[in-house]
């Protein structure tokens, strides 16, 4: 079987309370110990670093394309009140 596989065949010998009780412990330590590598693994990985690094990057981005919009569409409402005719103060 597959060693990413949840369930493997035990072997048991025999079906008295002690033996299914050793059984499971050794089970559940086995469980254990592969989980425990696993999250040791993924510990000292670099992708959760790089993932953390380009999460700020992408932020960062983020903000200043915003930025760069509000400024820009602030410009485009002074240009557009500049156009405007002014009143006629003379009409009386």
């Amino acid at each position: 079987m597959s060693k990413h596989s949840n369930f493997r065949r035990h072997d048991m010998g025999g079906h008295d309370a002690e033996g299914l009780k050793n059984f499971w412990e050794k089970v559940i330590q086995e469980q254990t110990k592969q989980r425990e590598g696993e999250e040791s693994r993924l510990s000292k990985s670099a992708l959760n670093k790089l993932r953390h690094e380009w999460t700020l990057r992408l932020e960062g981005r983020a903000r200043q394309v915003q930025a760069h919009t509000k400024t820009q569409k602030e410009q485009m409402t002074l240009l557009s009140i500049e156009a405007l005719p002014s009143p006629d103060k003379t009409v009386g």
